[in-house]
């Protein structure tokens, strides 16, 4: 029996973005190339969603698709999706990590103002 793969749209809406996120990172990557656009391709409508994580969401959709010779979306090019103020990772306010993060995102996530580190996509 084959279970539903998780699409960022399903992951921006679950009550714990953090494991849907990763779910949907596991299913992405697994799933079969003709299948990976449709677990990108919708926007995610959430309107609870903290903004924060639907630039996250639009920033990996964004690398992943690079990743992966797939057209972005289009509505990851949306202006809603770049945050007005720079975002670290873990809301971090040291100087010196902020630099890391500054000098190793991806451009898939600077683009957006969000600085997350160049493992952003890794999972343990």
């Amino acid at each position: 029996m084959r279970k539903k793969r998780i699409s960022i749209s399903d992951a921006v809406a679950y009550h714990d973005f953090t494991l849907a996120f990763g779910q949907f990172l596991d299913d992405f990557r697994f799933a079969p190339v003709e299948e990976k656009y449709r677990l990108i391709q919708d926007e995610p409508k959430c309107e609870s969603a903290d903004r924060t994580i639907l630039c996250h969401a639009a920033a990996a959709v964004h690398k992943l698709a690079n990743d992966n010779g797939l057209d972005a979306p289009e509505w990851v090019f949306d202006p809603v999706f770049i945050m007005p103020e720079p975002y670290y990772a873990r809301g971090t306010r040291n100087v010196e990590f902020q630099r890391f993060l500054v000098e190793t995102s991806p451009p898939e996530y600077a683009s957006r103002n969000m600085f997350f580190g160049d493992n952003v996509l890794m999972r343990a």
